[in-house]
């Protein structure tokens, strides 16, 4: 189920980007003008895994799925980003190397999107950007790191519980085999954690 379509994505943008900074009329009509509206349909890959599209992603509809892709082909869920959510691959920017994962459209999705070398290139142009920029670093850095803690530390029941706990709404969304790549087991270990819960 997706949330209804906001009448202008770029309120919720501009919303989201509130509570970071105050951003003056004049900075958010530069903010504005280099975010471009997109749409994916559900299944669409939006970014192809080792593409060269560095670009900082926020969702005002629909939901996004990041994942990595072996040499045999298998697909292992990194991450997913629903509505008033940002994503960006910042350390392969920074490198300037390839994305390592592909992005998927789970559902009719509109986003928008905005080369971070744009956005970084206006961390000159007024001291705002440059909060903003820290502030996405962080909030990305953040999710990383319960990420990775996460997948050392805990085990399968604890992970689904803490998905179950911050996402309840979004787990409703996500195809079992997708939530079960994403928490590191099988589908069928996952089927039998629910029926225990």
């Amino acid at each position: 189920m997706t949330n209804p379509l906001p009448s202008d994505p770029y309120l919720a943008l501009s919303a989201a980007l509130q509570r970071w900074a105050e951003l003056p009329q004049p900075q958010w009509l530069v903010v504005r003008e280099g975010f471009r509206r997109r749409k994916a349909v559900a299944r669409e890959l939006v970014v192809f895994p080792g593409s060269q599209s560095h670009d900082l992603l926020f969702v005002s509809r629909g939901l996004l799925r990041f994942f990595y892709l072996d040499e045999g082909g298998r697909e292992t869920n990194k991450a997913f980003v629903a509505e008033n959510e940002f994503a960006a691959p910042l350390a392969s920017a920074v490198l300037q190397q390839p994305v390592y994962y592909g992005v998927e459209a789970l559902e009719e999705t509109e986003y928008l999107s905005m080369p971070l070398g744009e956005f970084r290139a206006l961390y000159h142009r007024h001291p705002v950007f440059e909060r903003l920029g820290r502030c996405l670093a962080e909030m990305l850095l953040v999710r990383k790191e319960r990420r990775m803690r996460s997948m050392l530390e805990q085990t399968a029941t604890e992970r689904y519980r803490t998905f179950l706990t911050e996402n309840p709404l979004l787990a409703e969304r996500i195809p079992q085999y997708h939530l079960a790549s994403y928490l590191g087991i099988t589908e069928v270990s996952l089927s039998r954690l629910k029926k225990a819960l």
